[in-house]
């Protein structure tokens, strides 16, 4: 099954993006040695409560984006160069991956990544492009629980009649998607993503 959801094209407003001029000017200058004694943040440092530049607050999403799950992940759909669609996906609210639309590429499956769920759980997403006949994949989400190996298979939503997206909560490694009218399988392992609040995992 099948289900699609719509993107608003508007970017979000309102705050530096990452590399941008604003966020570098940010970046230049050290402090005064008399600031560093007063407790002021050193140098690569946030202040208590502050996020890094690009993320949102929790909950929050970039403006026109959707949640996808219940992981950290949104995604918005926004025209790109030459008329064709392309799919942003963000991360705590930050842009972590643009897709364009092509027919040219074999490949269904662009990425797949999860966090921490509750207790020893994942919250895992994959996502990645329709086949040149414009049918969402069949996704199959694997991995293991008391030594057992377990998948399920995902409902993969399409975006913008070009990409799709696939979630689901479990103790899972991988992804494997393939057409539905079948062919060959393609298959990922789960990148891990940082827990808000830390760094890389």
């Amino acid at each position: 099954m099948t289900s699609t959801a719509s993107h608003s094209a508007t970017p979000p407003h309102g705050r530096p993006g990452p590399g941008s001029a604003a966020g570098a000017a940010a970046a230049q200058g050290a402090l005064p040695e008399r600031a560093l004694l007063d407790g002021a943040p050193t140098e690569g440092t946030l202040p208590e409560g502050e996020l890094p530049e690009g993320e949102l607050p929790e909950g929050t999403l970039p403006e026109g984006a959707l949640p996808a799950g219940a992981g950290p992940w949104s995604v918005r759909s926004v025209p790109s160069g030459r008329g064709r669609a392309a799919l942003e996906l963000y991360q705590y609210g930050e842009l972590t991956d643009v897709m364009v639309a092509s027919r040219l590429t074999p490949h269904l499956l662009r990425g797949a990544r999860h966090c921490p769920s509750a207790g020893r759980s994942r919250h895992v997403l994959a996502w990645g492009r329709l086949a040149a006949d414009g049918t969402a994949p069949a996704v199959v989400f694997t991995g293991r629980r008391s030594f057992r190996r377990v998948c399920s298979a995902a409902e993969a939503v399409t975006v913008a009649d070009c990409f799709w997206v696939a979630w689901a909560e479990g103790p899972f490694d991988a992804v494997r998607v393939e057409h539905t009218a079948g062919g060959a399988a393609e298959r990922l392992p789960l990148e891990r993503v940082r827990e808000r609040g830390r760094g890389a995992a």
